[in-house]
């Protein structure tokens, strides 16, 4: 009897061992393959924005793209980096592990780099991100324009953003009118939205297109937000809160706001400093104190039967 305890005693302790020797070994192996992530990630540029995100630049094919480091695509990205030596993707926690390593290095390490949406300005020239896939932006200087590969200026894309068509040379605003249902009276008031909307610092018009049922205005807002900034979703429902407001003009360029009956003086507040520079700070998700920080100065289309803009501001 005593003899079967200490075999069966003898029996545990050996599947304890074997249990810890495997855990040590799947330790070293999650640790070799975060390592290895890691160093595959110098191949891309890290660097962080003024708000403190965490971003990174990657070749794919000829040209560069940027992404957050905690986003689906840079991730997806190392794994492609793994599979391609291995033959086999990393553990999920490798993943983890090496994503929180390259935002400290991104954070502490990388310089910081300001990010754009569709409209940035550099070196005396203005980049228009055509939003497609590969990258290309077009260069406008004083002296012209061309369309430019790898642009000095990082552009970041959100979801449901649409390219633009490649521009062509000889084109005359004039056939805009024939796609927009305005006066000849408003006619010029729309060129000098569309003007100042490709612009990449405001402050910015706000563009109110008002008339009975049946007068194209949603199409002509529609047609004036293709014209600069694309997107699934063109026209947008009036805002509940200014989150929402905040979130929608830190993911697109142009805000299309469509069948408004009335603006709110709260709304109406936001919507001047949205077109004139203002920020936005609210909590962060799941935490007490952190704060978020929205900054942006964007172009608003407002369309509507009823006189909704009647504050003076």
């Amino acid at each position: 009897m005593e003899q079967d305890q200490l075999g069966d005693i003898l029996a545990l302790d050996e599947a304890r061992a074997r249990k810890q020797k495997q855990k040590k070994c799947e330790d070293e192996e999650k640790n070799t393959q975060a390592q290895e992530l890691i160093g595959f990630a110098y191949e891309a540029e890290l660097y962080h924005t003024p708000e403190g995100e965490c971003w990174a630049t990657v070749l794919v094919g000829d040209h560069r793209e940027n992404y957050p480091v905690r986003s689906k695509f840079f991730r997806r990205w190392l794994v492609r980096k793994f599979f391609e030596v291995h033959g086999k993707p990393p553990g999920s926690q490798a993943v983890q592990d090496a994503v929180g390593a390259l935002e400290a290095m991104a954070l502490f390490d990388g310089p910081e780099c300001a990010i754009f949406n569709r409209l940035a300005e550099a070196n005396g020239a203005i980049y228009l991100d055509l939003c497609n896939e590969k990258w290309e932006a077009v260069k406008v200087t004083p002296s012209g324009w061309e369309v430019v590969n790898n642009p000095p200026v990082k552009f970041r894309r959100a979801k449901g953003t649409l390219p633009l068509p490649r521009p062509e040379r000889g084109g005359n605003i004039e056939e805009l009118k024939r796609f927009i249902n305005v006066t000849d009276a408003d006619w010029p008031l729309v060129l000098a939205w569309a003007v100042a909307a490709l612009k990449p610092t405001g402050p910015y018009p706000i563009l109110v297109l008002q008339g009975e049922q049946g007068s194209a205005k949603s199409t002509t807002a529609r047609v004036l937000r293709e014209l600069v900034d694309p997107s699934i979703a063109p026209l947008r429902t009036t805002p509940r809160e200014e989150r929402d407001l905040a979130i929608t003009a830190s993911n697109s360029w142009v805000l299309a706001y469509d069948n408004l009956s009335g603006i709110p003086t709260w709304l109406s507040d936001a919507f001047c400093r949205v077109a004139t520079g203002g920020g936005f700070v609210t909590r962060a998700l799941f935490t007490d104190s952190e704060e978020v920080i929205f900054n942006f100065m964007r172009p608003i289309i407002i369309n509507g039967i009823d006189d909704v803009v009647t504050r003076h501001d």
